[in-house]
């Protein structure tokens, strides 16, 4: 059985028939019982929960209540804020200029500036390297043509780990 324990983890890697065999000759106890394939049942789940995809859908519809699909930047703050994302008394926009956010990073410590850099620099190399994996295609199917084009668009967010739902 000291082989049996040896081997066990290369069955395991190797997945080959013959190494099987060879690790279930070597013992008198068996380790696994065979099963055919007729035996394994095929369990396909939605990977999405249906009541967190229904109420994800709600959402988007109360952003989006115009047919061109552009988000009501008014709704999107009642929604924040009947989420409990930012403060239910809060008035105004969360939406920070350049100038402000300039004037916000130079008045941080130098360890905290520091470490926005680097982050910042993280997620840029990152950014680069998926933006070139991911670039416009076309290609024939019957009858027609299929494909994808990447568009830039004028403001995007980045989800940073760290509030209610770190990653």
């Amino acid at each position: 059985t000291q082989h049996i324990l040896f081997l066990l983890p290369l069955v395991l890697l190797v997945s080959s028939p013959q190494v099987f065999a060879f690790t279930a000759a070597m013992s008198s106890t068996r380790m696994l019982s065979p099963v055919s394939p007729a035996d394994v049942s095929m369990e396909i789940k939605d990977p999405v929960d249906p009541t967190a995809l229904g109420q994800a859908k709600d959402i988007i519809a109360e952003l989006r209540p115009s047919p061109n699909g552009a988000v009501d930047a008014a709704k999107l703050l009642e929604v924040a804020k009947r989420l409990g994302d930012i403060p239910a008394d809060h008035a105004g926009s969360y939406t920070v200029s350049a100038e402000d956010c300039k004037k916000a990073f130079d008045a941080l410590a130098e360890a905290d500036r520091s470490a926005l850099v680097n982050i910042h620099q993280r997620v840029k190399t990152f950014a680069d390297a998926q933006r070139k994996s991911v670039t416009d295609i076309e290609i024939d199917i019957p009858g027609r043509k299929a494909g994808h084009t990447v568009s830039p668009c004028r403001a995007a967010g980045c989800y940073a780990p760290g509030g209610r739902y770190p990653l």
